[in-house]
């Protein structure tokens, strides 16, 4: 979501990978210019890849069971972009499901910021600045992810204080499903409290040697594919606790951005210290999004605002 500052710290978790090929992380070295995804978080350079026997990319086909395309976000704007796959995924089962941009910056991108020509003159940013979700694309609240969705024409829900059991069950019925986490350097999950929350695809799950992983995408685009332990994402999406991103929720101003001011639907508890809780509005969500003649998994439909 916004750009952080925060080195990593021992005890985090690992994300070792899984046996066929394993990406291990490669030492934490602090360059003259940090490395930093499209959102401004710093990130390590792309780790070094292991492959023996079946390869990556085939354990990742046989898996998947809600394959998206890849959008590169820019800027702070991870859910939008996490929605712009999602709707691009059922534009390729039928070209009347809605393929917006997310802004006028991606217009030099295609084929990284944007994968088919716009289905309507709307972008996505604007849609969520105008109804109050955002100020600069960054999305704490999950609901709001869903009426944004909801706004282009597609059915949402929310799946409140999900379990892995709950993913697996959107993930079976083949839809895609948007979850927020904290990201670690690599693109991986961490535990940092909150602090570098960011919002990622599950498009598959696989079990091997006892163990269950995820597949997953998101916008920093430095994987064609994620591969999580799925007990590495279970503790991550759980440590989204406070953000201080708008530094002291209410007060009306971003620290971090003087020329913005908070959104006019923000409604996150003050955790003090100049921070917001985001964990009953972010932590454990799963937005599910499908055409709306297609039967939601569960959750809570969501419906545009009026």
């Amino acid at each position: 979501m916004p750009p952080v500052t925060l080195r990593p710290q021992p005890g985090r978790l690992s994300n070792p990978g899984f046996t066929p090929t394993v990406t291990r992380p490669t030492p934490v070295t602090t360059p003259s210019t940090p490395l930093r995804a499209p959102d401004g978080m710093e990130i390590n350079a792309p780790g070094t890849t292991r492959t023996t026997g079946i390869t990556r990319a085939e354990i990742i086909a046989r898996a998947k069971k809600a394959d998206v395309p890849q959008r590169v976000q820019i800027g702070p704007t991870c859910g939008l972009y996490a929605l712009g796959m999602v709707m691009d995924s059922w534009h390729i089962k039928n070209p009347k499901n809605a393929a917006p941009l997310i802004s006028d910056a991606d217009l030099h991108g295609q084929g990284k910021n944007f994968n088919f020509a716009p289905t309507t003159d709307e972008r996505v940013l604007d849609y969520a600045k105008k109804a109050g979700f955002t100020s600069q694309g960054e999305m704490f609240t999950a609901k709001q992810l869903a009426q944004t969705a909801a706004h282009f024409g597609y059915a949402a829900s929310v799946h409140e204080r999900a379990t892995l059991e709950d993913l697996y069950k959107v993930l079976d019925k083949g839809h895609p499903a948007i979850v927020a986490f904290d990201v670690d350097w690599n693109g991986n999950p961490g535990d940092y409290g909150g602090q570098r929350a960011h919002y990622a695809v599950i498009e598959g799950y696989f079990e091997q040697n006892g163990e269950r992983y995820l597949i997953a995408k998101h916008g920093w685009g430095v994987e064609k594919d994620h591969v999580w332990r799925a007990a590495d994402f279970d503790r991550s999406w759980k440590a989204l606790k406070t953000t201080d991103y708008y530094g002291t929720p209410g007060d009306g101003v971003i620290p971090r951005e003087p020329g913005l001011t908070e959104p006019a639907l923000l409604n996150l508890p003050d955790a003090g210290n100049g921070r917001a809780q985001i964990f009953e509005s972010l932590g454990t969500k799963i937005v599910e999004v499908v055409p709306k003649r297609h039967k939601l998994a569960g959750g809570t439909r969501v419906d545009a605002p009026a």
